[in-house]
């Protein structure tokens, strides 16, 4: 791959997080009317879900990456064919805009037709629920195995809290790894 300008890197970054953004709306909005057949409790629960989801979740940064990749794929070609790297920018700019008609538009719309028609909010309701389960007992079991081997309620006072503490930190880093693992199992499901 070419390398560009920060310049131009950073003119394609803010492009594709523009971009990224079109491509989300038109394919939420596909997702939204395949929804109104479904009941009212699961629509308003998507919803919520879906105005979190805009533009700080790991999609929406899947689809700037996106964006990024096939801008430069494309103004690397330009640039082979004899174009600056300021014309290749203005060009793939104009074909790849989401208002425009191209096989790259093409092919990220399909793409995100396809992640809202397989999304199902279940996997990340799951997900949190075992993100949270699991924190809450590491957490209490680390807790009390640091009480515990410490010397309980009459050395708690003299060092013994910070068994307890040290106990504490490590259940929790326990729970957020089988959070992790759990939430690596139900995306491998999706997949």
């Amino acid at each position: 791959m070419m390398s560009f300008s920060n310049e131009t890197h950073r003119k394609i970054e803010q492009f594709a997080k523009e971009q990224a953004q079109h491509y989300l709306e038109e394919a939420e909005m596909t997702y939204l009317e395949k929804l109104r057949a479904r009941t009212n409790q699961t629509k308003h629960k998507i919803g919520r879900k879906l105005a979190r989801f805009k533009s700080s979740s790991d999609q929406a940064q899947e689809a700037r990456n996106d964006m990024i990749l096939y801008m430069s794929d494309y103004m690397n070609d330009l640039i082979s064919q004899g174009l600056s790297e300021e014309e290749a920018f203005e060009k793939a700019r104009d074909k790849l805009a989401a208002s425009g008609d191209s096989d790259f538009q093409a092919d990220l719309h399909e793409r995100f037709r396809q992640y809202y028609e397989n999304r199902d909010p279940a996997d990340y309701e799951a997900v949190g629920l075992f993100y949270g389960g699991f924190l809450f007992l590491g957490v209490a079991i680390g807790s009390l195995i640091g009480f515990l081997t410490s010397g309980g309620v009459p050395a708690f006072m003299q060092n013994g809290w910070i068994y307890t503490l040290v106990g504490t930190g490590v259940g929790a880093i326990i729970g957020i790894g089988l959070g992790e693992i759990s939430h690596a199992l139900i995306s491998m499901k999706r997949k």
